[in-house]
């Protein structure tokens, strides 16, 4: 079967619908053990329904971001770091923003400190990277709607500061609306 488009998976998930719960669980509990960004994701899907656990999950996968000097390290996420951060963003934009936009807000912070990391891991695979910190922006400004403007800019305002690999225009943008409004509010 191929899910190619949006009948396809509408084909997909009708199939699914007619499976046991327990068939799908034990085929979720078998995917959750890949090592890779598909099982951490799959693994933050399973304890969605708990925000502390939900949180705690994503932040050790953001913090799985940080760079090190081991070839090991390096070569552990390689060309999977755009599918990773793709992963992460929906998680957080499915399972925490609706529920708790400064946790969102707080995630989203964590993961834009970690684009340096993030574009030296990546390989040649630099335009899927910069694509993820877009859409992080974009997250980032949903989060901003339901914040405090001034709360928000504290937390945005250092990432301001450095922008070594040029993922952090669209923060920009973010940040100079945020600051548009308040000067009109």
């Amino acid at each position: 079967m191929r899910i190619e488009t949006e009948e396809d998976l509408a084909a997909a998930i009708a199939r699914l619908r007619r499976r046991s719960a327990e068939s799908l669980a034990l085929f979720i509990g078998s995917i959750a053990q890949d090592a890779g960004p598909v099982g951490e994701q799959v693994r933050t899907f399973i304890v969605g329904d708990d925000r502390v656990e939900t949180m705690a999950s994503l932040q050790a996968r953001v913090d799985a971001l940080e760079f090190s000097d081991s070839r090991d390290d390096r070569d552990r996420l390689g060309e999977d770091v755009g599918q990773r951060l793709g992963y992460i963003l929906d998680a957080v934009e499915t399972l925490v923003l609706p529920m708790d936009p400064r946790g969102a807000l707080a995630l989203l912070v964590l993961l834009v400190q970690r684009d340096g990391d993030a574009m030296e891991r990546c390989g040649e695979h630099h335009d899927a990277v910069a694509s993820a910190y877009e859409r992080a922006a974009g997250l980032i400004a949903q989060a901003a709607q339901a914040l405090p403007r001034d709360e928000v800019l504290m937390a945005l305002r250092p990432l301001m500061a450095e922008d070594e690999y040029g993922t952090r225009r669209s923060l920009a943008a973010v940040v100079t609306g945020l600051t548009a409004a308040g000067q009109e509010g």
